[in-house]
C-alpha cells in the first residue's frame, strides 16, 4: 500500500489484477476520500485541534479509524466547529427585550431598575425625614395601663408608622427588674437590634409584655414600660445572656420587668 502526498491524485491501493472497469473506478473513488481525510485529520492536528470526535452515528475513534473500516465516501461531521461562546444575563426581561428591539431596549430595561431603586431611595429619606418632623417630646406624659395590666408612659411621640406583624422591627432598650439594671443595647450597639415583629419563639430577653408595647408604638417614639410577671419571664426563674454584663444574668421567678424601648425604625423584611 502505497500513501500519496496531501494535495495528489489517486489511490493509495494498487488495483488487483483481473480486476474490471467498475471494481477499478470504485477503488480509486474510495481511495480518494480516504486521502481527502487523512489530509483533513493532519490540517487539524497541526493546528492543535482534536480529530477525536463522534459523529452522528455514534462511531468513536479518530477519522482515521472511522475510514480505514472501508472505501466510505467523505464524512463532513469530522470538521470539528469551535464552540460558539452564549452571552449569559441575570435578568431575563433585559435579556427578550434585548433580542425582540436590540441594544436599546436592555438598556431602556437597565434604566427602569435604576429609576426604582433611587425611587426608592429618595422615598426612604423621605421617610426618615417626616419622622423626624412628626416626632414630638413629651413631659410628665400620663401613665396607661392596659387590660393585660401592662402599664407604660410616653417619652416621645413617634412620627411614623406602627408596627405589624411580619415587618421588621429595630429598637433600643434598656432592661431592668427589681431596681437591677442588666441589659442596655446602646452599650454594645448603635444600630440597636433587629428581629422580626410577633414572629416566634421570641429573641433572647424579649418578653410579650416587650411586644405589646412596642405594638402601639410609632417609628421614632420612646416609652417607659411597667411588665407584669405574667407578660414577662413568668413564674419561673430564667437565664439571660446580658450583653451590658457580658455574663449570665439570673432573673428570679415572678419578678416585674421595667424597659425603656426606643422604636428606631420599620420595614419589610427582606425576602
Amino acid at each position: 500500500t502505497k500513501t500519496r502526498p496531501c494535495g495528489g491524485a489517486g489511490a493509495g491501493v494498487r488495483p488487483r489484477l483481473g480486476w474490471g472497469l467498475a471494481e477499478r473506478e470504485k477503488q480509486r473513488v474510495g481511495n480518494r476520500n480516504r486521502n481527502r481525510n487523512r489530509c483533513w485529520a493532519e490540517r487539524e492536528e497541526k493546528k492543535g485541534t482534536s480529530t477525536s470526535t463522534e459523529n452522528e452515528g455514534g462511531r468513536g475513534g479518530t477519522s482515521e479509524e472511522r475510514q480505514a473500516g472501508g472505501g466510505g465516501s467523505f464524512d463532513p461531521s469530522l470538521r470539528t466547529k469551535a464552540p460558539r461562546r452564549k452571552a449569559e444575563s441575570t435578568d431575563a426581561i433585559a435579556t427578550a427585550l434585548t433580542r425582540r428591539f436590540g441594544l436599546a431596549g436592555g438598556l431602556a430595561w437597565v434604566g427602569v431598575l435604576a429609576f426604582g431603586v433611587v425611587s426608592e431611595q429618595v422615598k426612604t429619606r423621605l421617610e426618615v425625614a417626616s419622622e423626624k418632623q412628626n416626632t414630638v417630646e413629651i413631659k410628665d406624659a400620663k401613665v396607661v395601663t392596659t387590660a393585660s395590666g401592662l402599664s407604660y408612659q410616653d417619652i416621645k411621640v413617634g412620627g411614623g408608622q406602627y408596627p405589624k406583624r411580619g415587618d421588621l422591627v429595630v429598637v433600643q432598650y434598656t432592661a431592668s427588674f427589681n431596681g437591677e439594671l442588666y441589659e442596655d443595647t446602646k452599650s454594645k450597639s448603635r444600630g440597636g437590634i433587629a428581629f422580626v415583629f410577633e414572629s416566634r419563639p421570641l429573641p433572647s430577653g424579649i418578653t410579650p409584655g416587650f411586644e405589646e408595647a412596642l405594638s402601639t408604638m410609632k417609628t421614632g417614639g420612646k416609652r417607659v414600660v411597667q411588665v407584669p410577671p405574667s407578660l414577662g419571664f413568668g413564674s419561673e426563674t430564667t437565664f439571660i445572656e446580658s450583653k451590658l454584663k457580658q455574663e449570665t444574668v439570673q432573673i428570679p421567678e415572678n419578678s416585674k420587668l421595667t424597659y425603656e424601648i426606643e422604636l428606631s425604625r420599620v420595614s419589610i423584611p427582606p425576602s
